[in-house]
């Protein structure tokens, strides 16, 4: 239950936003929107749909080790995120703005009701972690579209900001929002915003192996696992296998040329501690495919009953494209 406050205000003038030059901006939430499970229809439940579209729950859960995701800075720019080469990728989950992976980023698009002054005032206004989760967010944009260029990547190629919306506007709003926060203490905003890109390896690992998220779904998935990186999936889970595989070889490889000497072939000792570490190394070699199927077919199942044709076909392809061990 999110603490509720009469005493906020929105974090922008109301005149900000308006000009004689720039059309109005319509606020149309979508008709429905899946969580897990569950559908939220916004007409039915509006609180619901915003804790859901503003609130970075999951990255909430693990705060106290973001540190280890990414520094306690700004985000860059969009026109850097080009420069060095970054995909922009839409996503909808508030949690997964701002992580990136590899040469792609995730960028949330921006609502249209988080520029509306009276939106702000009616439903954001009188609940202190929706208020903040929106600050933080617009932040964010403070920081993603700081110059013209930026506007313009975002609003024309990558449809982030709304279609109505002009530059001169823009800059006129990120200036009354930045009156409105400060940007030394950020301590309007949520505290996933004191932190800015994210990265998604070190998310996952978090989400496997902090007490805090553990659990079996949580180990398999990570923070963030879709079906299309199933293959990178298994690398990072089971890659490690490959080292003690290798060392497997090796030494049974020594034990070998040992026994085919004099002295080494006549030590009964010997002979006993090469036959305990061939069973062993089989062992673990079985143990390890057994794991490995297991896996795999959790998964396959998994995606199968929630999308019968396109993503167990995907987990299947990413399992037979794995390097052999």
């Amino acid at each position: 239950m999110h603490a509720k406050s009469t005493r906020l205000s929105p974090p922008f003038s109301p005149t900000s936003i308006s000009s004689s030059t720039q059309a109005p901006l319509k606020v149309t939430h979508p008709a429905t929107v899946a969580v897990d499970d569950d559908l939220i229809r916004p007409v039915d439940d509006l609180n619901a749909y915003l804790e859901t579209d503003l609130i970075p729950a999951r990255l909430d859960l693990i705060y106290k080790h973001l540190h280890l995701a990414g520094p306690p800075r700004f985000a860059r720019p969009l026109h850097r995120q080009k420069l060095l080469g970054r995909t922009i990728t839409l996503t909808e989950n508030i949690s997964e703005h701002l992580v990136w992976h590899h040469s792609r980023i995730f960028i949330k698009p921006l609502p249209a009701y988080l520029l509306d002054h009276p939106f702000w005032t009616t439903n954001l206004c009188s609940d202190t972690s929706l208020h903040s989760s929106a600050c933080g967010f617009l932040l964010s944009y403070a920081w993603l579209v700081s110059r013209e260029s930026d506007f313009r990547l975002a609003r024309d190629e990558m449809h982030l900001l709304p279609k109505a919306l002009e530059w001169e506007t823009w800059a006129a709003f990120v200036t009354s929002f930045t009156d409105h926060i400060d940007t030394k203490t950020l301590h309007q905003v949520a505290r996933r915003y004191q932190y800015g890109e994210l990265r998604l390896s070190r998310l996952n690992k978090l989400y496997r192996y902090t007490p805090v998220a553990f659990s079996a779904k949580n180990f398999f998935r990570g923070f963030l696992s879709p079906s299309t990186w199933y293959q990178e999936l298994f690398r990072q889970s089971f890659g490690w296998l490959l080292a003690v595989f290798a060392f497997f070889s090796v030494s049974l490889s020594g034990l070998q040329v040992g026994l085919a000497t004099n002295r080494l072939g006549q030590n009964g000792e010997f002979h006993e501690a090469s036959y305990g570490f061939t069973v062993f190394s089989l062992m673990t070699l079985a143990g390890s495919v057994v794991a490995m199927v297991v896996t795999w077919v959790v998964l396959g199942k998994r995606q199968f009953h929630r999308y019968p044709e396109e993503d167990a076909t995907q987990v299947t392809n990413s399992v037979r494209n794995l390097s052999p061990l």
